[in-house]
């Protein structure tokens, strides 16, 4: 099985604001762009995407069959979501970014949480798709490996990242992720 994930397009929402869970549209323009960009990869994948506006209005795009998967789900910022971060409490923030990946915002979800879901969405995965690509050994039966492809948001991108390379789930948090394309993963040490 072959693992390739992508950001859903800029949305439309001022700059400094935290949006984890808020449901944002994007520019048709930008949504343009990623489909170009993204549709590639998408041809013949499972796709996969998450709940929010701005993932659905780009997979629905690339595949009108896209499979809605609330595991894909940003991180829930809880009292936060719509907050400038600039107006969260220095303290408040420090205690979250300090105690992470098991601390949460008031309200919300701890990176621990997001990582355990996205844990079980790939062990679903491999249960639903990993034996679709295998060939008999010796064989060249022309069969490949199924191709996941999933429109997703930055953290669960960090998570997935750090799951599929067995690495501390923080080694990617500051990371930027960029908007609108794609990332594959080795899935190898997952088994995958």
């Amino acid at each position: 099985m072959r693992l390739i994930l992508a950001r859903h397009p800029k949305p439309v929402v001022e700059a400094g604001v935290c949006y984890g869970r808020l449901d944002l549209n994007c520019e048709a323009s930008e949504v343009d762009v990623a489909v170009a960009r993204l549709m590639p990869h998408a041809s013949g994948a499972v796709v996969y995407m998450s709940p929010a506006r701005r993932c659905r209005d780009l997979a629905l795009r690339l595949d009108p069959a896209a499979r809605i998967e609330p595991r894909l789900q940003e991180l829930d910022f809880g009292a936060w979501e719509g907050v400038r971060w600039d107006a969260i409490a220095q303290s408040d923030f420090d205690a979250w970014a300090n105690g992470l990946p098991d601390t949460a915002p008031p309200g919300g979800e701890a990176l621990a949480a997001m990582a355990a879901r996205l844990s079980d969405w790939l062990a679903s995965l491999s249960r639903d798709h990993a034996n679709a690509g295998r060939e008999p050994l010796g064989g060249s039966g022309g069969r490949s490996a199924t191709v996941v492809f999933a429109i997703t948001h930055a953290g669960p991108i960090r998570v997935l990242r750090a799951l599929a390379e067995g690495v501390p789930l923080l080694t990617h948090f500051a990371q930027p992720v960029p908007y609108g394309e794609a990332i594959a993963l080795d899935m190898a040490k997952l088994g995958l």
